[in-house]
C-alpha cells in the first residue's frame, strides 16, 4: 500500500515538474500558399464601412467557397507610391497635392512607407520608399523646382512602370497602393488590360486623383502616330533608359525637352490629339477609388480609405500551379448583408496565383478567422539549419507570434514593417454591382 501511494506521489511530482517547463511553441508549417484578397466596403453614400470581422465576409475562388484563414484591417502596414504626371500643364495640380500633403500624410501610421515617381514620356523615381513624412514633403517641393512640366505624356507606360516598381520594392507583409495624379490625357494608345495584369502581379490597388485637362486637344512635336514601342502586353518596352523597364532614378538629366526621347512612329508636327488613358476605369477595376483632385480633402480621403481596407487570406487550392489568373468573388455574409443592405464590396475580380503555389518550400498558415492580427511571415531560420523542435505546447507562428487572438496584444498595434521577400500577387478585386 505504501509503495502504491509513493508511486502516485512520484507521478504527481513529475507532472508538476513537466508543467513548469517553458512553453515551447508548436510550429505549424504547410506547403499550401496563402492568397491575400484586398477589399473595400462602402455604403450607398460611398462612405467606408469599418469594423467588420472575418465572419462578415464570404470568399469564393472559381465558384467554391474558401475558408478565411486570416484577416487584417487598419493595423496592416501600407506601402504607397505617389505617381505624379509632370507633363505640360500639370504644375498647378502637383502644387495642389504638395500643399495638401502636410495634413493628408498624418492619416498614415508610423510603419507605413511612401515613395514618389514622376512621369511624362519616361518614368523617374524621385524618392524610394521612406517612412519619414518630412522627406516626402521635401521631395514634393524639390520636384516642383526641378521638373520642367513641358513634356508629352505616356500614362499607360507610367502605370506599368509604377506597378513593376512596387512589385519589386513593396514589402510582402504590407498592402500596396499606387496613388496617381494625372489629367488622364495621353498621346499614346491606352491598354487597360495590360495595366490591370501588372497591378494584379504586383498585388497593388490603383487610386486616381484626376486633374482637369487644361490643355485639351494639345499636340506635341514628335508624337508621331501615338504608338508605343515594344507593344502593350505589360512586358518590358524599349526607350526611356534606366532599370525597371525604362524607369530613371532621380531627377531628369538631359534627353531633350521631353526627357524620354522621341516616341516611335511617323512623326513631326501635326500629331494626333491626346485621348483618355482609361485611368479612372483601371482604378475602379483594381478595387480603388477615382475622384477629382479638387474634391475636398481628396488626397487625405484617398489615404484614409487605403488604411480602412480589409485583407482576407485563404489557402491556394491544392494542385493549382503558380502564375495562373483565377477568378474570385468577395461578398458580405448573410448576417452582414442584413445589417448593410446597400453595401458594395470593391475588389479585383481576378488574381494571379503566387509563386509559392508550385514550390515545395513550406510557408506559414495561420488560423485566426476573426483575429485582427495577421501573419504571412516566412521561417526565420536558414534552410540549412535544423528545423525547430516540435512539442505539444502553445500554437504560434514560426516567427514566435501566436496563432489566433492574443490576450496580451495591445489593441490597434501595428505588425512589424521589416522588409520581406518578393510579394505573392493576389489582387484586390472590385465587385460588379449588377451581380450583387
Amino acid at each position: 500500500m505504501i509503495k502504491a501511494v509513493s508511486a502516485v506521489l512520484l507521478a504527481s511530482a513529475s507532472v508538476c515538474l513537466l508543467s513548469a517547463e517553458p512553453q515551447d511553441p508548436i510550429v505549424f508549417r504547410s506547403d499550401v500558399s496563402l492568397v491575400r484578397v484586398d477589399a473595400q466596403v462602402v455604403d450607398g453614400g460611398n462612405r467606408a464601412i469599418t469594423h467588420l470581422r472575418a465572419e462578415d465576409f464570404v470568399v469564393r475562388e472559381e465558384g467554391r467557397t474558401q475558408p478565411i484563414r486570416n484577416f487584417a484591417s487598419e493595423d496592416m502596414p501600407l506601402d504607397v507610391l505617389f505617381l505624379l504626371d509632370v507633363s505640360g500643364s500639370m504644375r498647378p495640380h502637383v502644387q495642389h497635392i504638395a500643399d495638401a500633403s502636410g495634413q493628408a500624410l498624418t492619416v498614415l501610421g508610423k510603419d507605413d512607407r511612401m515613395a514618389i515617381m514622376v512621369f511624362d514620356r519616361s518614368t523617374r523615381v524621385r524618392l524610394p520608399f521612406r517612412s519619414s513624412r518630412q522627406e516626402v514633403q521635401s521631395e514634393f517641393d524639390r520636384l516642383l523646382r526641378q521638373e520642367r512640366f513641358n513634356g508629352g505624356t505616356d500614362i499607360t507606360r507610367g502605370m506599368l512602370d509604377a506597378a513593376d516598381y512596387i512589385r519589386r520594392e513593396g514589402r510582402r507583409d504590407a498592402r500596396r497602393a499606387i496613388v496617381i495624379l494625372t489629367d488622364d490625357q495621353t498621346e499614346f494608345d491606352r491598354d487597360e488590360e495590360a495595366v490591370s495584369r501588372a497591378l494584379a502581379r504586383a498585388d497593388a490597388v490603383l487610386c486616381a486623383l484626376i486633374a482637369p485637362d487644361a490643355m485639351q486637344g494639345r499636340q506635341y512635336p514628335g508624337a508621331g502616330g501615338g504608338q508605343r514601342r515594344g507593344g502593350g502586353g505589360g512586358g518590358p518596352r524599349i526607350g526611356g533608359g534606366g532599370p525597371l523597364g525604362g524607369i530613371i532614378w532621380g531627377p531628369r538629366r538631359g534627353g531633350g525637352p521631353y526627357g524620354g526621347g522621341p516616341a516611335s512612329g511617323g512623326g513631326g508636327m501635326g500629331a494626333p490629339r491626346t485621348k483618355s488613358a482609361g485611368t479612372s476605369q483601371i482604378a475602379r477595376d483594381s478595387g480603388g477609388d477615382s475622384m477629382s483632385v479638387y474634391d475636398a480633402s481628396s488626397l487625405e480621403e484617398t489615404l484614409a480609405r487605403l488604411r480602412q481596407r480589409y485583407a482576407l487570406f485563404f489557402n491556394l487550392p491544392e494542385g493549382v500551379e503558380a502564375g495562373l489568373e483565377r477568378n474570385i468573388q468577395v461578398d458580405l455574409a448573410p448576417e452582414a448583408r442584413r445589417r448593410y443592405p446597400d453595401a458594395e464590396v470593391r475588389y479585383r475580380r481576378a488574381y494571379m496565383t503566387p509563386d509559392g503555389g508550385a514550390r515545395s518550400t513550406p510557408t506559414m498558415v495561420t488560423h485566426a478567422p476573426s483575429d485582427r492580427g495577421y501573419s504571412t511571415s516566412q521561417p526565420d531560420y536558414a534552410p540549412s539549419d535544423p528545423p525547430p523542435v516540435r512539442r505539444r505546447r502553445v500554437a504560434v507562428n514560426e516567427d514566435g507570434s501566436p496563432i489566433g487572438p492574443s490576450t496580451d496584444q495591445v489593441p490597434g498595434s501595428t505588425p512589424s514593417s521589416q522588409p520581406a521577400p518578393a510579394p505573392s500577387p493576389s489582387g484586390w478585386p472590385k465587385a460588379d454591382p449588377s451581380k450583387q
